[in-house]
C-alpha cells in the first residue's frame, strides 16, 4: 500500500476551511464530540470506521470514499489492531470495496498469526452473503497454509469452490478438479456436502465415472456415520452430526446413483436404487425436518419409477407420468427432458404434451434462475440439451420450422453456458438441413455463431469450435 500525503485529518481540515465552518458546527452535523474531532484532526486519536462513516456523510461524500485513506493509515501502523480492522473489512464488504479488502488482508497475512481471525471473518461474510469478499480472504488464508495439511485450508478451498461456480461448464470443471484433492481433509459435516456437490457437478458435466465415485463415497461415509450415531444413541452417548439430517446423504447417494445408472441406460439398476430411497422404515428420526426429508425422497421415488420405466420402453406409463408431474410445477421441465428423449428413442407422438407445457419452456428461456431443487449448472446443461432434443423431435416429424427454432434456442443457451459439446451438436444438425431452412432462420444462426466465434477469438486468439 503506497504512502500518500493525503490523510483523513487533512481532508477533514481542508473541508472545514473550504466550507468555513467550525469544529463545533461540524460536530453537531456529524454527531461526533467536538473534542474527539479536534484530537482526530491533530493526529492524537485514531478513528473508528463508524466515526469515519459519520464524518464522510457530514462532508457530503459518497459512502466509503475515504476508505482507501483509512486503509493506508491503519495498515501503516507497526501494530495492526483487529478491533479496528475487523469492522472495517465488514464495511468494505457491504460497500463492495473489494480491492481495499484485498490490500488490507494481504498486508495482514504477512503475519500468519492473523490467519485464524481472518478465516473466521471470511466465514461470517460467507454466511451473510458477501461471497465475493469472503473468497478474497479464503484465498489469502489458503495461500498462507498451502504447505500444510490443515482442515482450515481444505475448508477455504471448499468455500472458494462453492462461491466460484457459475453457468460456464468448463469453468465449473476446473473448480471441481481443484477441489478434489482437499475433500478428504474436510471435517465430517463439510465433507459430505462437498462430496454431494462434486457428484452433482460431475453429473452435470456427464463425467459418469467421477460422479459415481463421489456418490458412492458419500453413501459409504454417511452410512458409517449414521450407524455410529445410532449405536452411540443406544449407549446414551452424544454424537456430532451434520446440521442436515444425516440419513438424507445416504438417500441422496442412492438418488444420484440411480440417475447415473439411468444416464447409462441401466434402467433395472436405476429402479433398484429407487427402492433404496423409497423404503425408509430403517430411518429412526421423526422430527419435522426429518419427516419432510423422507417425504421428499418418497415423492422422487414415485416420479423416478415412472421415468425409468418409460425410458426402458414401457410407454404405457406415459399418461400416468404426465398426470403425476402436472401437479408438481417444479418437476415439469425435468420430466419433459426425459419424455422427449424417450419419444426420440421409441418414436412415439408427444405433440400434445409439448403443446400443453409450451409455456414452461418459453418461461425458462426468458429467465435465468433454476426451477425446483436442481443445481443451476445441472439444470442449465439439461435444458440446453433438451431444446436440441425437442428440435430433433420436430425435425423427425418433418416440422422444419419448429425444429430449427428449438435448435437455435439451444445454440444460444449452450453458448451462454459454454457447453461446447451441445454447440457442436446444434451446428451439425443445422448444417445437415441447411437447404431446407428459411433465410430468416439462417440469419439468426449466423448471428449466434458470430458471437461464438468472436468469444473464442477473444479468449484464445483463434476459434476453437469449427462447425
Amino acid at each position: 500500500m503506497e504512502p500518500t500525503d493525503r490523510t483523513i485529518s487533512s481532508e477533514l481540515l481542508r473541508y472545514l476551511r473550504q466550507e468555513n465552518v467550525t469544529i463545533s458546527f461540524f460536530a453537531d452535523k456529524s454527531g461526533i464530540n467536538s473534542g474527539t474531532l479536534s484530537r482526530i484532526i491533530n493526529g492524537q486519536q485514531s478513528i473508528s470506521v463508524s466515526s469515519l462513516d459519520l464524518i464522510t456523510k457530514a462532508m457530503n461524500l459518497e459512502e466509503g470514499s475515504l476508505y482507501s485513506l483509512y486503509a493506508n493509515e491503519t495498515c501503516m501502523l507497526s501494530s495492526l489492531d483487529w478491533r479496528r480492522l475487523g469492522p472495517f473489512i465488514k464495511r468494505c464488504a457491504e460497500l463492495r470495496k473489494l480491492q481495499i479488502i484485498d490490500q488490507v488482508v494481504g498486508l495482514m497475512m504477512d503475519s500468519l498469526s492473523y490467519a485464524a481471525v481472518l478465516f473466521e471473518c471470511a466465514e461470517n461474510l460467507y454466511i451473510a452473503g458477501y461471497k465475493d469478499a469472503a473468497v478474497i480472504i479464503y484465498k489469502k488464508v489458503a495461500e498462507s497454509e498451502r504447505y500444510q495439511h490443515a482442515e482450515r485450508l481444505a475448508l477455504c478451498q471448499y468455500r472458494i469452490f462453492t462461491c466460484s461456480l457459475n453457468k460456464n461448464q468448463e469453468h465449473n470443471l476446473e473448480c471441481a478438479l481443484q477441489l478434489e484433492s482437499y475433500v478428504s481433509r474436510l471435517g465430517e459435516s463439510e465433507q459430505l456436502d462437498a462430496l454431494k456437490d462434486l457428484s452433482n457437478i460431475f453429473l452435470s458435466l456427464r463425467k459418469w465415472t467421477k460422479a459415481k465415485y463421489y456418490a458412492q463415497l458419500m453413501g459409504r461415509i454417511s452410512k458409517n456415520l449414521y450407524d455410529r450415531k445410532i449405536n452411540r444413541n443406544k449407549q446414551g452417548k452424544k454424537s456430532v452430526v451434520p446440521a442436515k439430517p444425516l440419513f438424507g446423504y445416504i438417500l441422496y447417494s442412492n438418488l444420484m446413483l440411480g440417475a447415473i445408472a439411468a444416464e447409462n441406460a441401466a434402467y433395472d439398476q436405476a429402479l433398484y436404487y429407487v427402492s433404496c430411497y423409497e423404503d425408509l422404515n430403517w430411518v429412526v428420526e421423526t422430527d419435522n425436518e426429518s419427516e419432510q426429508t423422507k417425504k421428499q425422497f418418497q415423492e422422487w421415488a414415485i416420479g423416478n419409477k415412472y421415468l425409468y420405466r418409460l425410458m426402458s420402453g414401457s410407454t404405457e406409463v406415459l399418461e400416468e407420468y404426465v398426470d403425476y408431474i402436472s401437479v408438481r410445477k417444479n418437476e415439469v421441465l425435468m420430466a419433459l427432458f426425459k419424455i422427449v428423449q424417450a419419444a426420440n428413442l421409441y418414436r412415439f407422438d408427444i405433440d400434445k404434451y409439448l403443446e400443453r407445457f409450451r409455456g414452461y419452456i418459453s418461461d425458462q428461456l426468458e429467465r435465468s434462475e433454476t426451477v425446483g431443487s436442481y443445481t443451476t449448472h445441472f439444470f442449465d446443461d439439461r435444458f440446453a440439451n433438451f431444446l436440441t432434443d425437442v428440435g430433433l423431435y420436430y425435425l423427425g416429424r418433418n416440422n422444419i420450422h419448429n425444429g430449427v427454432r428449438y435448435i437455435l434456442d439451444s445454440l444460444a443457451v449452450s453458448y451462454k453456458i459454454n457447453n461446447a459439446a451441445n454447440i457442436v451438436r446444434c451446428c451439425s444438425t443445422i448444417e445437415k438441413i441447411r437447404s431446407k431452412i428459411d433465410h430468416s432462420d439462417l440469419q439468426k444462426y449466423a448471428a449466434i455463431m458470430k458471437e461464438v466465434y468472436d468469444q473464442d477469438e477473444e479468449k484464445n486468439g483463434v476459434a476453437i469450435i469449427n462447425c
